[in-house]
């Protein structure tokens, strides 16, 4: 078993040099495009035109992706509540927590008086919240190409062009300067384990695009879905060189997948690369927000330790 210890971001000069260069460019780019004057109107993943007549003020995020966003938007201060699972940046850890994003605390919610919530798509809480008269933002990213799709959405709402601008040429500068470094090496087998069932990761969606971009070849292919649920038979015959427990922090260890019939021949287990994700990384990982370099990066690092 391995475990992968968390680096300063980007510490590698090379990721480093690259990185600034392509946010530098991509900056440039997007500072000159134009965000509308309010009032402003966005199209949310249900369909559903989210129209606000003024910049909100008392912002709560019942997902921790969106919960992130607001903060690297350098809206932080507007939130004012959050769901049970939102804890990055530290510092919100100090607002009121309203339950998940499938069971919200909906009478604490409305008494925070928000002016803006956001919420999962698949929640049911738009629905919820609608009579209330409370403008309500349902969508979450789930591919790479969405990220930046929703940091447009949550910053047209918010009204921090800049912000997004800036926050867009950073990731895209991380992602384009990681992807750069381990382009042309040898791509070992990969399987990522959401849960034990084994739920995994679809190549199309944003786990499975980093883990291309980290070098890797997703076992899974795209006919399954972005977050199949997989025969472990399958697994066994894909036979991954890597093995990722995203689900390690809820108890699933290298041992147990050893144990698992079939599953102790394969190359992962037999190498010791069967990786078990920390609490930490394993949120950086799940959140298709602005820490997507992050979890890239992380990524790199199982993938090709040798270069990092």
């Amino acid at each position: 078993m391995r475990s992968i210890q968390t680096p300063d971001r980007f510490s590698h000069p090379r990721v480093a040099r690259a990185s600034m260069l392509v946010a530098l460019v991509a900056t440039l780019t997007w500072l000159g495009v134009a965000f509308a004057a309010w009032p402003v109107t966005v199209v949310d993943d249900l369909g559903r035109e989210v129209r606000l007549e003024a910049a909100p003020q008392r912002v709560v995020s019942l997902v921790p992706s969106h919960t992130e966003t607001v903060c690297a938007l350098g809206a932080c201060e507007r939130l004012v509540g959050r769901d049970a699972f939102s804890n990055y940046p530290l510092v919100v850890l100090d607002l009121p927590e309203l339950g998940s994003a499938f069971a919200p605390d909906l009478e604490a919610l409305v008494a925070l008086r928000p002016d803006l919530v956001l919420v999962d798509e698949y929640s049911g809480a738009a629905d919820a919240l609608a009579p209330l008269g409370i403008p309500v933002y349902a969508g979450t990213p789930q591919r790479l190409e969405e990220v930046f799709e929703v940091i447009d959405r949550l910053a047209l709402l918010l009204g921090t062009p800049d912000e997004a601008a800036l926050l867009r040429g950073r990731l895209r500068g991380e992602l384009d300067g990681v992807a750069a470094l381990v382009a042309g090496r040898e791509r070992p087998t990969v399987f990522y384990e959401v849960d034990p069932s084994p739920y995994s990761v679809g190549p199309d969606g944003f786990i499975g695009t980093l883990i291309a971009l980290a070098g890797g070849a997703n076992i899974v292919p795209a006919e399954l879905g972005d977050f199949p649920l997989v025969d472990p038979e399958f697994v066994v015959a894909s036979d991954p060189q890597v093995i990722v427990l995203a689900d390690a922090p809820y108890g699933v260890s290298a041992e147990m997948v050893a144990e698992r019939p079939g599953w102790a021949g394969i190359a992962a287990v037999v190498d010791g690369r069967v990786i078990e994700l920390t609490q930490d990384q394993s949120d950086v990982m799940s959140r298709a927000g602005p820490r997507i370099g992050e979890a890239l990066h992380l990524l790199a690092r199982i993938l090709h330790p040798e270069m990092f």
